[in-house]
């Protein structure tokens, strides 16, 4: 494969992931908070039965009767999320945390909306904020670290290995594995941080250790196909990328992956 080729790819391929993540674990890594206001647990129970039309009507019904709702608030900006409706969302979270500064959920939850924005400068800062207020939480410093590594591949495509948002991208996912050492995501970002580096073994070992514990991770398999590919082991390249295209992965990422696996020559 040609270098120049894989320089793209490595850039591709780290942008790709972290973006995928980010989507991917909206509903898993939205926080909740305890809440204490009783009379909303049916409301609660519709949006986790998808009940989202239903849900929104109420909540903003309740939001108007109680505008200091914080909690009230917090599941609209949650609901208004699942539905996509993202300047809404945000606009949920922001009064939450006017009501309620120290709600490290929302800052968590208003960095993963702001993303979503394509608004990266944005979301870092409400991760930090909810850092500050909860800093162990692995989540978080996943998001961070995905986030400062698409930040480092806008600025600068062909990836400077040693580029400050890069080392602060290290950082965060260290810190999402020292917190949790089986968070596959946080792995797959680590391998893609090696790749950059041209650390190839250790982003193969480190991607192996995520399919361990994700198996149908398709991040994971894409990853390990360019590493593999980065190294020169052509074999393990295209079994990687026939695995990952197994998995049925959206159209751009098999797109990329076919032409990745006819560049190799792969049967």
């Amino acid at each position: 494969m040609k270098k120049s080729h894989l320089i793209a790819g490595v850039a591709l391929v780290a942008v790709m992931v972290a973006v995928a993540l980010i989507a991917r674990q909206l509903a898993d890594q939205q926080k909740d908070t305890t809440g204490a206001d009783n009379s909303l647990e049916p409301i609660e129970a519709q949006l986790e039965a998808g009940e989202y039309a239903e849900a929104i009507a109420e909540l903003e019904a309740a939001v108007e009767r109680d505008p200091e709702n914080s909690e009230a608030h917090f599941l609209l900006a949650q609901a208004y999320n699942q539905t996509n409706e993202l300047l809404k969302a945000a606009e949920e979270y922001r009064t939450v945390l006017a009501l309620d500064p120290d709600n490290a959920a929302a800052h968590h939850n208003l960095g993963v909306t702001y993303y979503q924005l394509q608004d990266p400068n944005a979301a870092v800062a409400e991760f930090e904020a909810a850092l500050e207020l909860d800093p162990d939480d692995p989540d978080t410093h996943y998001q961070l670290g995905a986030t400062y590594l698409v930040l480092a591949l806008s600025t600068d495509p062909v990836g400077s290995a040693d580029s400050p948002l890069m080392n602060q991208a290290i950082t965060e996912f260290e810190a999402a594995l020292e917190a949790r050492a089986d968070m596959p995501e946080a792995l797959i970002g680590m391998a893609n941080i090696y790749i950059q580096q041209a650390d190839y073994a250790n982003a193969i070992e480190t991607l192996q250790r995520a399919i361990e514990q994700a198996p149908t991770s398709p991040e994971a398999y894409y990853a390990l196909g360019e590493a593999h590919a980065r190294s020169g082991d052509t074999e393990s390249a295209c079994e990687a990328y026939g695995r990952f295209l197994e998995l049925n992965p959206p159209g751009t990422w098999r797109t990329q992956a076919e032409q990745a696996m006819t560049t190799l020559g792969c049967p």
